[in-house]
């Protein structure tokens, strides 16, 4: 892992954080430059996906290079919101996507499915904040996990996939009532999403924003259809299985990140500006964010990938699918 300025650098991912620049390709290397001068130079040795800022030139015969080596592109705002990808053409998948249709069109399959991903969701909340009542002793906390044991319960015997969502957002209440005590400044009033109303909510939509690409190219790299959710309904341009697939991880692995980053002070109120009242890293706290962001997940990719391959196997087979656990 090393960092250099306007660039992160982990084995298999590449992140440009320079705007404005211009990437092209000269052998089996791709140039960054900025205003004509030389920013760094890049070797594509073991790298699987590049991540730029939308406002960096990709020159065609560079994206030729990196689409021939197999590599995937991903498009980001200066926020971390993904724009776009290019996926370099890979063949294969049938037999995976028609057993994700199956389980689908089968509705108690689907509703098993569902419910393990809350379940995952749940029990990882309560894990995190296991942790750190171990730390801090907090009576609300008892409370918290009376209710959700509750919950885990009427999770069981749900019979549609709205009365899990609605469990699910119930939960959800419950423990982001509870977060912002995990906090050592009370920043965290409540959980909004767009516009972010603070920054503790500005850091942890970019995190997902990264646990989702993560994720999306867990499941594509196990040829998924991405918009063939079994929590989350199909909507147009919605990468539903990709929001399913977060739910496990979203505490144990990007809220735990952020609590990290502000706990212990690596990014603070002034790494963030704000855009029409939305709360978002700066130059500074990207960068920052980035190179913290690929010191953890080094360790959780292979994490990752196994999940998608649990998923993959419990549908072809009709088995029972268990989400990750903390």
């Amino acid at each position: 892992m090393s960092e250099t300025k306007g660039m992160v650098i982990n084995m298999e991912t590449i992140y440009i954080t320079t705007e404005n620049g211009t990437l092209r390709c000269e052998s089996e290397h791709l140039k960054l430059t900025k205003r004509g001068k030389l920013v760094q130079c890049i070797p594509l040795v073991g790298v699987k996906s590049l991540v730029i800022l939308n406002s960096t030139n990709l020159t065609f015969p560079a994206i030729d290079l990196l689409l021939n080596r197999g590599i995937d592109i991903i498009y980001t705002s200066k926020s971390g919101n993904v724009k776009g990808r290019i996926i370099s053409a890979k063949g294969g998948g049938a037999i995976v996507r028609l057993a994700q249709h199956s389980n689908f069109l089968d509705y108690q399959r689907r509703l098993l499915i569902a419910k393990k991903f809350v379940a995952g969701k749940i029990n990882n909340q309560m894990a995190l904040i296991k942790k750190y009542k171990y730390y801090e002793k907090n009576h609300s906390f008892d409370a918290y996990f009376l209710d959700i044991q509750r919950f885990l319960v009427s999770l069981e015997k749900a019979e549609s996939i709205d009365t899990i969502m609605g469990i699910e957002g119930i939960a959800a209440k419950y423990y982001w009532a509870h977060f912002g005590a995990l906090l050592k400044n009370p920043v965290f009033i409540r959980r909004d999403y767009r516009p972010a109303p603070d920054y503790v909510n500005g850091l942890l939509n970019l995190a997902y924003t990264f646990l989702a690409n993560e994720l999306t190219t867990c499941l594509l790299a196990e040829h998924f259809d991405l918009e063939l959710g079994f929590l989350h309904s199909v909507h147009y341009g919605r990468n539903s299985l990709v929001l399913d697939m977060m739910e496990e991880f979203r505490a144990p692995f990007a809220d735990a990140i952020v609590l990290v980053l502000l706990n212990k002070n690596i990014l603070q109120e002034k790494h963030f500006e704000t855009i029409r009242s939305d709360f978002r890293l700066n130059s500074e706290g990207f960068s920052k964010f980035c190179m913290y962001y690929h010191n953890q997940v080094t360790d959780w990719q292979e994490i990752f990938r196994v999940q998608v391959k649990r998923l993959k196997k419990a549908l072809i087979e009709g088995s029972n699918y268990e989400p990750y656990r903390q």
